[in-house]
């Protein structure tokens, strides 16, 4: 049994899930596990996935953790004349956002020279429930003059808002919750639990934990989730919280 007198997070780089169609001009825009979305289009040199029109869907279903603060970025590219049509974009079959242009919207700059173009950066947010670890995304348009209209998509990213540090005080992630996030939204101290068995670790995130003698005691560093460890008992359940730019550091006092 160790007892354990402090605890450092260190969240290190943005956590990044997923990055789809980001290089430049485009190389990852094709076979990247959006279905339906099988080919590119270029605009001043940049390749987007698309051109789609004529009511086209395309989805892909994301690993997410639960119970933290997602979101899903993407530059949407509106092609030539829009009558006040849209793209609609679903998680888990459910309507979160429509995006709407009308014919003169945007500049010229390539396909039909004679019809606007633009380029928009969107984003949503979302948290998954408890026990749920996928979510499923699709974008679909209304467009109906194949010739005339149609849209593309790049620059999707997928990433952890505010990233957390899960304590469990039994194996395999079971027991009690304690977090630690880099927004500081922690739960309360005084439900810390006396004995910490597991911990999910997200990949960029750094766990440190120290005994009793912090300052020349014994300590592991753990980089990636530990599903099972000896008994690591929290000796007290008072803590002060000191936050910076990179890590949060705890000790118990």
């Amino acid at each position: 049994m160790v007892l354990i007198s402090f605890i450092k997070i260190l969240f290190l780089n943005l956590i990044l899930l997923n990055q789809d169609c980001v290089e430049l001009p485009g190389a990852d825009c094709l076979n990247n596990g959006w279905t339906n979305a099988h080919k590119v289009v270029s605009c001043q040199g940049i390749t987007y996935m698309g051109q789609f029109t004529g009511g086209r869907r395309i989805s892909k279903t994301f690993w997410c953790p639960s119970e933290n603060l997602m979101r899903l970025s993407f530059t949407i590219a509106k092609f030539d004349s829009w009558d006040g049509e849209s793209v609609f974009v679903y998680k888990d079959n459910v309507l979160i956002g429509k995006i709407t242009y009308s014919p003169y919207d945007g500049t010229y700059m390539c396909l039909i020279s004679h019809y606007p173009d633009l380029m928009e950066k969107k984003s949503y947010q979302f948290m998954l429930p408890k026990g749920q670890n996928q979510a499923n995304f699709q974008l679909v348009d209304n467009l109906e003059a194949d010739n005339e209209e149609s849209w593309g998509i790049r620059d999707i990213t997928l990433q952890v808002v505010d990233p957390c540090v899960n304590f469990y005080s039994e194996c395999n992630f079971q027991g009690d919750l304690w977090k630690i996030c880099s927004g500081n939204q922690t739960s309360l101290s005084k439900y810390v639990p006396f004995k910490i068995k597991s911990i999910f670790i997200l990949d960029g995130i750094i766990v440190q934990m120290k005994d009793q003698n912090y300052q020349g005691g014994i300590h592991q560093t753990f980089t990636s989730n530990q599903t099972c460890l000896d008994d690591f008992n929290v000796i007290k359940k008072c803590l002060h919280i000191q936050v910076s730019k990179v890590q949060i550091s705890m000790k118990i006092q």
